[in-house]
């Protein structure tokens, strides 16, 4: 698809037109539109076969190339190509992974990048602050327990510390035992081992706590066996304490963990905010690099009201629907506001027509039009760098 007008080799600067070079999304669709507000013209190729990309390039003297792609595969051949192909026309390109834009950038210097991700969250992240999202410390925060295999291990640990204690209280009652001796017999019980000396001749109500706390104990240590293997098998996401701990209260829940997401709780960490992340696909690419930066991620679907419920939505201070649908991110606002009318929403949205629909229609919270604001910073610096 062609949008625009060619420019004959006599053309100004000023009336040469913008080679827009993309895929199937609607950023470069934005972009055209932006720069046709702005009275500069603009062509828009849907990205081919280098046969054919290498005809456009060439066939006009083009002001400036600007490549938008989701696939930072194809935005790096492209980038390559027309940095190759026209070495005398500045190009610009989106590129979401930090390393291919470090080897682009080494290969090529002249190329401007521009990370679409990085740009989204941080609009997202100064909506979700104005939306009343504070820092806050991890103690004021609280913990919560977002992981079933560390729910059960939490659980059955402390049910087993309390067989423990219910042992020795009894042991230092009714057999007169010092502290030290009674936590010491009292852990060989629980465990199994052999009972406490003189507990054959102990009353009777001792011989019936000490038999329910054995039942009791093994069926714990059951279930913190299963748990504990469970937990050791799966990525671990969340954790009892330190960086990873969940925050109970206070935090933004942040639902959809991509590009967007990762970079969207990178921002607000640093800004002391405490996050909780939720992704639906346990096999997400994000998910390796939250274990490794310290961001709690539940595995939850963020549509669901009973997960919302769960994941504190109701003591959280912002809910930030940023998954990569439209349609997901819309369907967890009505969900959040359903179940939590009072909490502040904030959404992303590809697409600026339905941006608009959804602001105007639905009223569901505040919106953020990520093309838009990819397209806007496009122009921004093609016109101030290069027009």
């Amino acid at each position: 698809m062609t949008v625009g007008r060619g420019s004959s080799p006599d053309q100004s600067d000023a009336e040469r037109p913008i080679l827009v070079l993309g895929d199937a999304t609607s950023v470069g669709e934005a972009v055209l539109v932006r720069l046709g507000q702005r009275g500069i013209g603009a062509e828009y190729l849907r990205a081919g076969t280098d046969a054919e990309i290498s005809a456009a390039l060439r066939r006009s003297p083009w002001r400036a190339v600007v490549i938008v792609t989701r696939d930072d595969v194809l935005a790096l051949r492209l980038a390559l190509l027309s940095a190759h192909l026209r070495h005398d026309v500045p190009v610009w390109t989106t590129m979401f992974d930090a390393t291919l834009t470090r080897e682009l950038l080494h290969t090529v210097p002249e190329v401007h990048v521009v990370s679409p991700s990085a740009l989204v969250a941080d609009e997202i992240a100064a909506q979700c602050i104005g939306a009343g999202a504070r820092p806050a410390s991890s103690l004021h925060s609280g913990v919560r327990l977002v992981d079933d295999a560390l729910r059960l291990l939490a659980g059955a640990g402390a049910g087993l510390v309390t067989a423990l204690l219910v042992e020795t209280i009894c042991s230092m009652v009714a057999l007169h035992d010092g502290l030290i001796n009674a936590l010491y017999f009292s852990t060989r019980s629980v465990a199994t081992i052999a009972a406490a000396p003189g507990s054959a001749t102990a009353p009777a109500w001792f011989k019936l706590v000490s038999t329910l706390t054995a039942v009791a104990t093994l069926l714990l240590v059951a279930v913190f066996t299963a748990a504990l293997v469970r937990r050791l098998s799966r990525p671990r996401l969340t954790a009892l304490f330190g960086p990873r701990a969940a925050p109970a209260r206070g935090h933004v829940l942040l639902i959809g963990f991509g590009q967007v997401g990762y970079r969207l709780a990178e921002t607000l960490r640093k800004q002391h905010i405490p996050v909780l992340a939720v992704e639906s696909n346990p096999q997400a690419p994000c998910l390796r690099l939250a274990r490794r930066a310290g961001i709690p991620v539940a595995i939850r679907s963020g549509e669901d009201r009973a997960t919302l419920e769960q994941l504190s939505i109701h003591r959280c201070a912002v809910v930030a629907a940023v998954t990569s649908s439209d349609l997901v991110n819309v369907g967890i606002a009505l969900a959040a506001g359903d179940v939590s009318p009072s909490t502040p929403i904030v959404l992303r949205l590809g697409d600026g027509e339905v941006a608009a629909e959804t602001d105007s229609l639905l009223h569901i919270g505040r919106v953020c039009d990520a093309h838009g604001i990819v397209a806007d910073a496009l122009v921004e610096e093609l016109t101030a760098l290069a027009l």
